[in-house]
Formats: structure tokens, C-alpha cells, sequence
């Protein structure tokens, strides 16, 4: 039976503390950032407890339990938030005055580009208020990024409570009108299951409507996925290598973005390392696994999950080396 991680959080300044869910392992005198109140506004807080229940004997209900965004450091947590945003306050004003501009000359195209610049001010709630409401307007105006955008917030937990469904909902108003990260990023939730359980049919849709539409690297290797593991497809490992080589092809243009180029690295490593469809090549293997590395370890800020991809790797470049030093006995 699935049980739940129950942390009871004071938030700071308040006199009362309130139970949260972790989704990773966390201990008991962390510093947190919670959605607080009716409206979730961010709020630093510390970890009292951390308790395990199951949805039948949870103190408080899990579907109506929030979530803790992120740990943040004790120097995070003593931060003044009044200065550091009186620091910031004087340039808001020129923003707000140069979006009030766009608003006037129906400029949404400028709308949502000064949304995407301040996307990333989570410690002032009256910014992020200001940037929601943007991408909702550039959503009734047409511009596929802004749901795209606003579902990766729902997705991610940044500053809006974490809902699947939600982000769901608005990467297929971006799919639809032809973004190719939503349609990635709808292949990632029907593969994983984040909203519901796995439909690899789904997936397998979204990741092929990506490849046919853009030849989108992310799409392209974990379509080498599903056939290498035979998820909704004849399990295929010709099919899955030159996928995985057409990924690479596609991660080195310029106008690519690097964040699954690791991902990549690592399935050509393999295919290098074992020999699948091309020669056996332990260098080459090698080569591949230590850029996917770096790569890796430069994801651990942002990627909840990259942990266990890093020790996979390490574990494919101990490989590696023993089959180097085998060939020189």
C-alpha cells in the first residue's frame, strides 16, 4: 500500500504549523518553501516532523494536502523579504510601466515575452500574480507558449500547487495549436503516468507526432525507448539505435536545446558498450558516457530524478574502463 511522506511545517512568522506532502526524502529541520494560504502564496517555513502514513490513516486527506515545493538553505530562509524586495521594487516599476505599454498597444506578442522574462521571480508573489495573468491573456489571444508555460508552472509546482491535470490540460491547448515542446512534454506524462496510470499508446503519439513534425530530439530517443523495451510497439533494437543516432544528429543543430543531449549520450554509450547494431566500441562508449555525465551533474538543481540516471552512468563507465583494460591485457 503506497504510503505518503506528512511533514508538519511552521511556516515562519506564523504560530501555527501545518501538515504538508513531500515528494522526495526530506528530514525534520529543513527549510522549505510551501504554498501558503487560500491563495498558495509562497512561504518559507522548517520541517518539525516527518511522519509516513497511507491514504487511510493520513492526519489530514492527500488529495487535499499541499505540497512542498523545494528545501531551500538556512541563508534563504533568514533572508529579509522586505528588502530584498524594496531592492527589486524600483526596476518593477519600469517593468510594469513597459508591459502596461504592450497592454495598451495590444502588443502580445511583447506581452508574452515580458511574461517568459519574469517567469522566474518566484520570492515576489505580486510579480508572479502579474505573469500568470499574462499568460492567461496571451492564452485568449492565441499564443501557444503561454499554456505551454502555465502548464510547465502546474507541472513543475512553481509557485502554483503542483497539479498533473492541470498542466496536462494546457500542454494540449499548446499540442494542438502546434508547439513542439507540448508535445513532447504530453508524451513524457502519458509515458510516466503523472495525471494517470501509463498509456503508452499515447505516448508513443505524441513522441511520433514530434519526431514526423520536427524531428525533435527528446521525441526521437524515447520513441528509441519504446522500442528498445517494446512499450506499445514489437520490441526492436535496430529501431531504437538508429533512433538513438538520429537524436544525436538532431541535439547537435544549433537552435537545440541541451537539456536531453545526456539522455542521448548515454543510450548511444550503450549501444557502443554492447555492441547493439554497431560495432563494439569501449572508447567511444567511454567518451559518451562522461559527456553524458557532466551533463547529468548539471541538471541536479532542476531535475528531481537525475540521481539515479548519474549512479546509472557511473555504473556504465566502470563498465567501460574494465573492457578498455580487458583489451590491453
Amino acid at each position: 500500500m503506497e504510503q505518503y511522506r506528512y511533514c508538519l511545517v511552521r511556516p515562519k512568522n506564523i504560530g501555527k504549523s501545518y501538515f504538508y506532502i513531500a515528494d522526495e526524502k526530506i528530514s525534520a529541520d529543513s527549510y522549505v518553501l510551501v504554498p501558503f494560504g487560500y491563495e498558495n502564496r509562497l512561504h518559507k517555513g522548517i520541517v518539525e516532523s516527518v511522519e509516513f502514513h497511507t491514504e487511510e490513516d493520513a492526519p489530514y486527506p492527500v488529495g487535499k494536502t499541499k505540497r512542498i515545493l523545494r528545501t531551500i538553505t538556512e541563508a534563504e530562509y533568514d533572508a529579509d523579504e522586505d528588502d530584498e524586495w524594496e531592492r527589486y521594487a524600483e526596476s518593477f516599476v519600469d517593468d510594469i510601466e513597459e508591459l502596461s505599454g504592450f497592454l495598451a498597444d495590444r502588443n502580445y506578442a511583447a506581452v508574452f515575452q515580458w511574461a517568459c522574462e519574469h517567469h522566474d521571480r518566484t520570492r515576489f508573489p505580486d510579480v508572479m500574480e502579474t505573469v500568470i495573468r499574462c499568460y492567461r491573456l496571451c492564452m485568449e489571444r492565441g499564443i501557444p507558449g503561454a499554456a505551454l508555460n502555465l502548464g510547465a508552472m502546474y507541472y513543475n509546482g512553481t509557485y502554483l500547487k503542483r497539479d498533473y491535470q492541470k498542466a496536462v490540460e494546457l500542454y494540449e491547448i499548446a499540442a494542438n495549436a502546434g508547439d513542439k515542446r507540448a508535445i513532447c512534454n504530453l508524451g513524457y506524462c502519458y509515458y510516466y503516468g503523472r495525471h494517470q496510470p501509463p498509456d503508452f499508446a499515447k505516448a508513443y503519439y505524441y513522441y511520433n507526432l514530434g519526431a514526423l513534425l520536427y524531428d525533435d530530439p527528446n521525441c526521437l530517443y524515447k520513441l528509441g525507448d519504446m522500442y528498445r523495451e517494446g512499450k506499445f510497439v514489437a520490441e526492436n533494437e535496430r529501431y531504437a539505435v538508429k533512433l538513438y543516432f538520429r537524436a544525436l544528429e538532431a541535439i547537435n543543430r544549433p537552435d537545440e536545446e541541451e537539456f536531453c543531449r545526456p539522455d542521448i549520450l548515454s543510450r548511444v554509450g550503450e549501444a557502443f558498450l554492447y555492441g547493439l547494431v554497431v560495432d563494439r566500441d569501449p572508447k567511444k562508449a567511454l567518451d559518451c558516457f562522461l559527456q553524458a555525465l557532466s551533463g547529468f551533474y548539471g541538471r541536479r538543481k532542476t531535475d528531481p530524478f537525475v540521481a539515479a540516471l548519474i549512479e546509472n552512468v557511473k555504473d556504465r563507465i566502470r563498465e567501460a574502463e574494465d573492457a578498455l583494460d580487458e583489451e590491453t591485457l
